[in-house]
């Protein structure tokens, strides 16, 4: 499908459904994309920085170079969706549409940057979030257990009765995880920033430079 085609018939209302298809170079930025189901769709360097997917449907895609900065989510259902080196900052993730039965690999990142972003409350167990960039990002009361965030930059997120159970934090940084707030049984930790999780104690811990946590 040619680039100018493949747009033309995002935005056309009587096509509805799109199946195997590659949507390459698409700028859909500020756009609104409604009521549309895709699956099995690769996008690769598309941008959707601040575009409107309301009411849609993602099965079993990848984005892949993409941007998609601020994107509005309403009611959007995600099942088995890939991020690829692409750029998600400053999503509301609550605002799509998540299934009442708790599902795993509904959406996974690698080397993207989800900065900025809202997880609050979601059941995603088994996620993938690797080697990302996760500034500020709230992850309060969300599920995150036998996920893999292994190699992840979690400066000033947010872990606040956090299901972490099994969760992989190996190679992580910059995380700060109250263990009285959250639920971090079985979870894998890295030396040296494991450290973090005793800076919610008055201790000190000999041997180790700067490691007295007031």
């Amino acid at each position: 499908m040619q680039k100018d085609t493949a747009l033309k018939a995002l935005f056309e209302p009587d096509k509805v459904d799109y199946f195997d298809q590659l949507f390459e170079k698409l700028d859909c930025s500020s756009k609104t994309i409604q009521n549309k189901l895709f699956e099995n769709c690769d996008f690769k360097h598309c941008n959707f920085d601040n575009a409107n997917l309301l009411k849609c449907k993602f099965v079993d895609c990848e984005f892949t170079c993409c941007t998609l900065n601020t994107v509005i989510l309403a009611n959007s259902v995600f099942s088995d969706v890939v991020f690829d080196n692409s750029k998600l900052m400053g999503i509301n993730w609550p605002s799509a549409k998540w299934p009442q039965i708790k599902l795993s690999s509904l959406i996974n990142f690698y080397s993207c940057n989800i900065s900025h972003s809202n997880f609050f409350g979601l059941s995603l167990s088994e996620i993938n979030i690797q080697e990302c960039k996760a500034h500020d990002v709230d992850f309060r009361e969300a599920d995150l257990s036998h996920s893999n965030l292994t190699n992840t930059d979690f400066y000033q997120s947010l872990f606040i009765r956090t299901k972490l159970t099994a969760a992989d934090f190996s190679e992580a940084i910059n995380y700060s995880i109250d263990i009285t707030l959250n639920d971090v049984k079985k979870a894998i930790f890295t030396f040296p920033d494991a450290i973090n999780l005793l800076q919610h104690f008055d201790i000190q811990v000999n041997g180790l430079p700067g490691s007295h946590f007031q």
